[in-house]
């Protein structure tokens, strides 16, 4: 993949996301710290991993979603929102 064309506006747009993910993040722990419900804290860490893993991009000399690391911290993120969600309809059965 080719590096960075246009730096001000992909390092802008990427701090954008980073910012919202964060913001939505800390929406989560507000309500999981209020209820203790363990899938808002599951949203939170997936979108605090999100956060970290699209600022992961900038770092990178030539950025690329596909990398193996990226896609696996999104990977882990999403397996584990999904066990919670399963958890929490579980434990309805």
């Amino acid at each position: 993949m080719t590096p960075i064309t246009h730096p001000i506006a992909d390092v802008f747009l990427l701090g954008f996301i980073v910012a919202c993910s964060l913001v939505t993040a800390v929406f989560f722990l507000k309500y999981w710290r209020d209820a203790r419900d363990p899938l808002f804290l599951a949203f939170a860490a997936f979108f605090g991993i999100q956060a970290i893993d699209t600022s992961a991009v900038l770092l990178l000399p030539y950025p690329n979603e596909g990398d193996v690391w990226l896609f696996l911290m999104r990977l882990l993120s999403v397996l584990w929102v999904l066990g919670a969600i399963l958890w929490k309809n579980s434990a309805k059965l």
